[in-house]
């Protein structure tokens, strides 16, 4: 009898592994029609970044059910939830990640009955960062073109305040042209950009040193 068990042990197992991970071929629990998910891609990007989601599944027997779609990204990605097999979204803000996602897979059997399995898996978004400004210093009555170097992130708006070091006084591009006060002596202001996206902001403070003209 131990010998007809492990004979049995063995026979199960080679069916598990023949059908690459379903419970279908030695049972009749239904849940075995939902293929088994091998991987999904990608599991990490930056804020603002537009990404197209996909579930690698273990291959499925001719003429096998294809299953219906069900994501849901806890609020890491724009939208929020799809039903396409393959979801293009925008991935969201990064300072509240990692997001806790979800993929249910459903089938419809031929007895009427539906077979529903769910994967869990997580999301980290970076966030928006600025790593520097550029330039810190400038002459008076001079002029000077404004550039951010981000780190991270998809940045879409710009939100520049030079503090009186010059004319204009701020901006809106990303790029921006000023034209220095005319000091008459070395003269510290505080400044700063506020990068942006549609899901988060990150300001940048920085000083900006303007010396007399010669």
């Amino acid at each position: 009898m131990k010998r007809v068990l492990l004979l049995l042990g063995a026979l199960a197992c080679g069916l598990l592994a023949s059908t690459c991970g379903t419970y279908r071929a030695i049972t009749d629990d239904y849940a075995s029609n939902v293929p088994a998910l091998l991987a999904i891609k990608p599991t990490s990007g930056v804020s603002g970044e537009q990404v197209t989601f996909s579930a690698q599944l273990c291959a499925q027997p001719e003429g096998a059910a294809v299953p219906e779609y069900i994501w849901d990204f806890g609020g890491g990605a724009y939208p929020n939830t799809s039903f396409d097999a393959e979801p293009p979204v925008t991935l969201r803000d990064g300072l509240r990640s990692p997001y806790d996602c979800t993929l249910t897979l459903r089938v419809s059997c031929a007895n009427n009955k539906t077979s529903v399995r769910t994967y869990h898996f997580s999301v980290t978004v970076a966030p928006l960062t600025v790593l520097a400004v550029t330039p810190t210093t400038g002459v008076g009555a001079g002029t000077a073109t404004f550039s951010a170097l981000i780190g991270t992130g998809n940045v879409t708006d710009y939100n520049w305040d030079f503090g009186g070091a010059g004319s204009p006084g701020g901006s809106n591009v990303a790029n921006p042209t000023i034209t220095f006060s005319d000091v008459q002596a070395e003269s510290l202001f505080q400044c700063r950009v506020i990068v942006s996206n549609d899901y988060e902001a990150k300001e940048f403070p920085f000083t900006l040193r303007v010396t007399p003209a010669p």
